[in-house]
């Protein structure tokens, strides 16, 4: 069940994107959207989007009606004039997950921007 999980998952988060975006998957259960020239509203809002859908639909693969399936997310954006590289913007994303997880899970949260 765990691979049909990633790979409808991955199909839910191709839908959510435009085309000159990206997803990747980073490794076991993490992915990461690159949102070409989105700022953090646009973000909130397909993380929102996937809050809602990813628990809806994933739920159906599961056999076990007590397990739910769910995504934690963690948001960073970076202006376009910025200088940050992308493994601080990815630390700055996990760091929010992370965050996301600690209280609860099947939330998002925008992480706090970098230091100029």
């Amino acid at each position: 069940m765990g691979d049909q999980v990633l790979v409808q998952l991955a199909i839910l988060l191709r839908a959510v994107v435009r085309p000159t975006d990206l997803v990747a998957r980073l490794g076991g259960d993490e992915f990461a959207m690159w949102l070409n020239g989105a700022d953090h509203m646009t973000a909130a809002e397909r993380a929102e989007q996937l809050r809602i859908q990813v628990p809806r639909e994933l739920g159906e693969l599961s056999e076990d009606a007590s397990l739910r399936l769910g995504v934690s997310i963690g948001i960073a954006t970076r202006s376009a004039n910025s200088e940050e590289q992308i493994d601080s913007l990815l630390r700055r994303a996990d760091a929010a997950m992370y965050g996301v997880k600690h209280e609860g899970r099947g939330h998002w949260r925008v992480a706090p921007e970098a230091p100029a």
